[in-house]
């Protein structure tokens, strides 16, 4: 693929201009940047003084360096996961002023939305939230487990999958339109328990950025949002620990330096063990006795400073579901298992005091496998997604403009449904297996600069491109459904190939120091499709890219923003409006079966639409005292339309939710005590109901009405939580003077006690159809019956570190 001029000059014009350290006698700042706490330096963080518009990134020793000329500046300083910092300084002619400046981390009664206050009202992006991990673990949780996709699910235009699912929609996007990133990686399945808990363990996670409106130009492959996941880095100071006991599940986090001040690890693991302690009190020879389930995650990260402003880190994930079902009876079994593994390597360089190059390598593997058997047949199905990445960037200041620059490379092998049999000896012929070769790549150039002292833009472009290559077999269906023709590619054969511009614009403009108004444009390609028969997220959902005869999903968005702070930066308020419309949407046609993609391509059994998307978002929070939350409203409408389905008419998508709420609150009591909870309430979903049902040779038929004319009763739930800190403080006695001393203990520990669906409100989870009666009798009738699957969970977890 073809690099853009822009691209290639932009590395030329950093490389001829930033290199440039102040000489004698001029006029600047320099400093270092470290984390209050540990006293450890911050490489990365970024430097702006205003109204100058410069800026400088910190190297791997946290120091930067700026030149200036005389006058009073603010200076403002951001790093991940810590508190953002202004101060006021004036520099003299002449002088190179010092300005070391110590982020503190995120506290409950500071912002936690946002690393920076009036961030909201400064930058130029829309539809962003940081959530820093700290605030996350004081919220209710479902069993104790605490779940950063749940707590995404709090904020406005971000919506529930269902009851205690961890899957969510953005602004009317499938569930497939969101790109989670794990350290750089895509994660094709982010959950566990069929969705219930998310893959991240919240004690190896550092910041949780959520993009859902205006997209930067360095991210794009899906149509509705990113959540960029960053795990933390260990300590290169000391050795600590942490870690926590549930009802469930357990974890543990160890850190500490390899060599002092310059390189650290980072380790983390969690497993539940419902398996492990009911084991021993079923029968084996009982209904459900040779079944089990687990799931368990490991974390791991390794961080070296090899001096002069260069930095490498080693980053890695594997995590697994396993279910298993025997029966000595019947002599049936089944296997369920499906997991991630992921690796990330990556290589920062500081250039100069304004340039910082990134080059990052990530490889992802999702799979999933199921195994069913009885007597002596056996059948194995088998999806599989492997990805390679590699992806340089340039960040530089150059004048008054942060540009950012990039390329990005991902060659996908998809095995979708595949499936193998025998009985005895006796192996079936089910096929050739299936498998989709494709090269996916981008470019991307981005620039953040203002116009005077009230405008800001953000403007990028990006343009990428996708090419489905051999090995493929094509399969050529008749009207009847049935192979007529076989058309092969050979290896590296090109079968189709995409091609498109993405632009993004973003602008703010300042009305005054406490209100802007916010604009903004993105357009997306998006090249990989799930699709899925069951309206739920499950792990046996088929992800396919764009072929010859799946066109890639189009996607742009148009938003406008309105941002407020009240009553001195109490409180900050937002009300943002968009709307979105999709093109080359995928579902499956009428009546298909799982089993059909056997022996044939997947895609021969779907069909292609539009829809579109629109809302709006009010979002009103308290940042500052002892009491925080927010509170955040979304009212929306998203409709699909498939020539090959509703007789060709529009109708609600499946997580269509007109009204959305929710009510987070926390307050600390006390330096013991912290109490927390949240409301929230959605519309019922839209499903297919039947509208009549009738007798065909005494066989009950039923005849469903329009797609989605029917909806779920509404959903609403509240959780308490409420966490205790144990006194860090011990009394001795110092044994030399006799004095009575206050040490601090070596483990410092926290109780979470939290009750999920306080009134025990019985939320849909499915709807099936039963019958009671007999027709000679006409009293036959059909009954609509609801699914609910949580009543109130108490639980309480045990939370320590050292």
């Amino acid at each position: 693929m073809k690099i853009p001029k822009a691209f290639i000059l932009s590395l030329i014009l950093s490389a001829a201009l930033l290199g440039h350290r102040s000489a004698s006698g001029q006029s600047g700042v320099k400093g270092k940047v470290t984390a209050a706490e540990s006293g450890e330096t911050l490489p990365g963080a970024t430097v702006t003084l205003d109204p100058s518009g410069k800026g400088a990134i910190t190297d791997a020793d946290g120091d930067f360096e700026l030149e200036l000329e005389p006058g009073a500046y603010t200076l403002t300083v951001r790093y991940v996961g810590f508190e953002g910092q202004s101060e006021k300084i004036r520099v003299k002619p002449g002088e190179m002023r010092t300005a070391n400046v110590a982020l503190g981390s995120q506290t409950l009664r500071e912002v936690k939305i946002e690393a920076l206050g009036q961030e909201h009202l400064r930058g130029a992006q829309m539809g962003t939230a940081n959530l820093d991990m700290e605030l996350i673990e004081t919220l209710p949780a479902f069993m104790g487990e605490v779940d950063l996709l749940k707590t995404l699910q709090l904020l406005p235009g971000v919506q529930a999958a269902g009851e205690g699912n961890a899957g969510f929609y953005v602004r009317g996007g499938g569930p497939d339109q969101n790109l989670i990133l794990f350290d750089g990686a895509p994660v094709y399945n982010a959950a566990h328990l069929l969705g219930f808990f998310s893959v991240f363990n919240s004690d190896a996670i550092e910041d949780v950025q959520l993009y859902k409106g205006g997209m930067p130009a360095n991210f794009g492959e899906r149509l509705a949002s990113v959540i960029d996941v960053r795990q933390r880095q260990g300590s290169k100071e000391e050795f600590k620990g942490r870690g926590g006991v549930g009802l469930i599940s357990s974890r543990a986090t160890f850190e500490g330096p390899i060599k002092k001040g310059k390189s650290s690890f980072i380790f983390s693991g969690r497993r539940t063990y419902i398996d492990v302690l009911t084991r021993p009190f079923i029968n084996k020879d009982a209904t459900f006795g040779g079944s089990q389930y687990f799931f368990y995650d490991l974390n791991g990260r390794l961080d070296f400073n090899l001096g002069e402003g260069s930095d490498i880190y080693i980053s890695a994930y594997a995590g697994d579901d396993a279910f298993g079902f025997s029966s000595a009876q019947t002599e049936f079994s089944t296997d369920l298992d499906w997991g991630n593994r992921i690796l990330t390597a990556g290589w920062r360089k500081r250039i100069g005091e304004k340039a910082l190059f990134n080059l990052k390598g990530t490889y992802t593997n999702y799979r999933f496998g199921f195994t069913g058997g009885q007597d002596e047949f056996e059948l194995r199905v088998r999806s599989d997604i492997r990805d390679y990445r590699i992806q340089p960037d340039f960040t530089f200041y150059l004048g008054g403009h942060r540009i950012n620059a990039g390329v990005l490379y991902t060659f996908h092998d998809i095995s979708p449904n595949n499936s193998s049999a025998v009985q005895g000896e006796t192996v079936f012929d089910l096929g050739v297996q299936q498998q989709y070769y494709s090269h996916e790549g981008a470019a991307w150039i981005a620039d953040e600069f203002d116009i005077g002292d009230r405008i800001r833009v953000e403007a990028g472009l990006r343009f990428s491109g996708f090419a489905h290559v051999g090995p493929f077999n094509r399969y050529l269906l008749d009207a009847n459904g049935n192979n007529r023709d076989t058309v092969s590619y050979g290896s590296g054969e090109r079968v189709a190939d995409y091609f498109g511009f993405e632009p993004r614009f973003q602008m703010r403009y300042k009305i005054d120091e406490k209100s802007s108004v916010k604009a903004s444009f993105t357009q997306n390609y998006q090249y990989i499709h799930l699709a899925n028969i069951s309206p739920l997220a499950l792990p046996t959902d088929v992800w396919l890219p764009s072929t010859d005869l799946v066109e890639p999903l189009l996607g742009r968005q148009y938003a406008l923003g309105y941002f407020r702070d009240l009553y001195d930066g109490k409180f900050e308020a937002s009300v943002e409006v968009y709307y979105k419309d999709m093109k080359n949407l995928v579902e499956y046609k009428e009546n298909t079966q799982p089993t059909d993609g056997v022996g044939n391509n997947e895609d021969n059994f779907l069909t292609f639409g539009r829809g579109y998307s629109q809302g709006v978002e009010l979002f009103l929070r308290k940042v500052k005292g002892k009491t925080t939350g927010w509170i955040g409203y979304t009212l929306s409408k998203t409709e699909r339309q498939f020539d090959a389905l509703n007789d060709g008419r529009w109708y609600p998508a499946p997580f269509d939710t007109r009204h959305d709420l929710a009510i987070v609150a926390a307050h600390k009591i006390s330096d013991k005590w912290t109490v927390s909870s949240n409301f929230v309430y959605g519309t019922g979903r839209p499903i297919t109901l039947p509208a009549n049902g009738y007798f065909i040779e005494n066989r009950l038929t039923l005849d469903y009405g329009p797609r989605n004319s029917f909806r779920m009763a509404d959903y609403h739930r509240l959780d308490i939580a409420a966490t205790y800190t144990v006194d860090p403080m011990r009394t001795t006695t110092d044994p030399v003077t006799g004095e009575t001393i206050e040490k601090q203990k070596r483990i410092q520990s926290k109780w979470v006690f939290s009750i999920y669906n306080v009134y025990s409100r019985l939320n849909p989870y499915f709807y099936y159809f039963d019958n009671e009666g007999r027709v000679e009798e006409n009293t036959f009738q059909i009954t609509a019956r609801q699914v609910s699957l949580f009543p109130i969970l108490p639980s309480v977890t045990w939370n320590f570190s050292f």
